[in-house]
């Protein structure tokens, strides 16, 4: 039982008098600085010399808390250890222990690379906000004050779900720094979704005609350095598939120069996989989409990909980061939308545009309701192919600049 009691600690704090040293036992003494710091002190003996280690702060450091912390140490004097050296030694090696762009690129190679399914997301997580906003960091100067500045950045360019992510991967990217002995403690551990992106929602946002005409001038009017991601843009629409599905896509995947062109895209890369049963899919290219396509090859750099990566990076293909930011940089002065939202656009337009519910939904890959993904395994190749068709012309008239004259697929076609 200690000599100590925080009634008499608190006293003496009010008193404003310096204390060299109250001992509480067993090594464990009270100090308080000409500053009126309060402190714990841990006094011990080694090789014949008398050594102290300062535990911390009183009453961050409770006197309980105090107690546990010098049993603890006195274990360790047992046993030989200089803890006040190691101490000292642990405090530099957490200030030299590397940038937190460092530690993000060890965290992914050893949880992430070759360990789970889509690393890609993690990736850009890492690449689009962590590394820029903190990578230049030294790991034990991040402070929740930085968390807090990158994750207000995200939701203020109108990304609050992307701030949800950053936020997870951040606690995790730290907690594996505690786990490594490169940190003490996590800056991004009290933080919690509200103080993020909030709850999340399902999203409705599509854009309409007129905000469609509007994106595509903003894009043609950027010039030609901005034509790769007009392109993009409207091949996400026009194939109304997932952004990794498209940016990450093979040329070989295509097959452009047949009388029915398609573009045939393996299981293994569509976001469901062969673990959700999801058959490899094959999506019908309108003319205008293959048009796009080879243009896209005409002045890409050569690549097995057809959209790689502009600078010599982990990937080896576009990062949605990319995109979005070539969003950003036209200041179309749209509401808010994501990348995803351009799919969802699609489909609302499929429905404008007369497509039957099955066929617009076949169209997403999405499966169909009930026991009907189930017994009906008709792929409405051909039906598919006149509704892209159909959304391909309204897409061109837009891209001129013409609203208004959305004209229906014929039932008996689109059926």
């Amino acid at each position: 039982m200690g000599k100590l009691r925080d009634i008499e600690i608190q006293s003496w704090i009010r008193a404003a008098k310096p204390i060299a040293g109250k001992s509480d036992g067993d090594g464990l003494t009270f100090t308080l600085s000409a500053r009126l710091t309060a402190s714990w002190v841990f006094r011990y003996r080694l090789g014949g010399k008398q050594r102290e280690m300062t535990i911390g702060n009183y009453p961050t450091i409770t006197l309980k808390k105090a107690r546990e912390l010098a049993t603890d140490a006195r274990a360790q004097v047992q046993q030989g250890i200089d803890v006040a050296r190691a101490k000292r030694d642990y405090k530099i090696s957490l200030t030299t222990a590397g940038t937190v762009n460092e530690l993000c690129e060890e965290f992914y190679k050893r949880t992430v690379e070759g360990r789970i399914k889509r690393p890609d997301i993690v990736r850009d997580l890492l690449d689009g906000d962590l590394i820029p906003k903190l990578g230049r960091l030294r790991i034990a100067e991040v402070k929740p004050l930085d968390v807090d500045a990158m994750i207000r950045a995200i939701v203020d360019r109108g990304s609050p779900i992307m701030a949800n992510r950053v936020l997870a991967i951040t606690k995790a990217v730290f907690d594996y720094a505690i786990r490594h002995h490169w940190a003490q403690q996590n800056p991004a551990a009290a933080f919690r979704r509200v103080d993020a992106g909030g709850e999340e929602r399902a999203r409705t946002r599509a854009l309409s005609e007129e905000e469609l005409v509007v994106l595509f001038k903003m894009l043609q009017g950027a010039g030609q350095p901005f034509r790769i991601y007009d392109l993009v843009v409207k091949l996400l629409l026009v194939t109304a598939v997932r952004i990794s599905e498209l940016i990450e896509a093979p040329w070989a995947e295509f097959h452009l120069e047949t009388d029915e062109p398609v573009w045939r895209l393996p299981s293994s890369r569509i976001k469901t996989g062969k673990d959700m049963g999801q058959r490899d899919f094959t999506i019908p290219l309108p003319a205008e989409a293959v048009e796009w396509l080879k243009e896209i090859k005409r002045i890409s750099v050569a690549s097995a990909y057809v959209f790689p990566a502009r600078r010599k990076m982990t990937k080896e293909t576009m990062s949605p980061a990319t995109l979005n930011w070539a969003l950003g940089e036209i200041n179309h002065g749209l509401e808010h939308f994501t990348l995803h939202d351009l799919r969802r656009t699609a489909r609302t337009h499929l429905a404008r545009l007369g497509v039957k519910p099955h066929v617009a939904e076949r169209c997403l890959n999405h499966k169909l309701p009930g026991i009907n993904d189930i017994y009906d395994t008709h792929d409405y190749l051909a039906e598919r192919r006149l509704a892209l068709d159909g959304w391909a012309d309204l897409l061109v008239r837009l891209e001129k600049g013409e609203t208004g004259k959305v004209v229906p697929i014929r039932k008996d076609e689109a059926a």
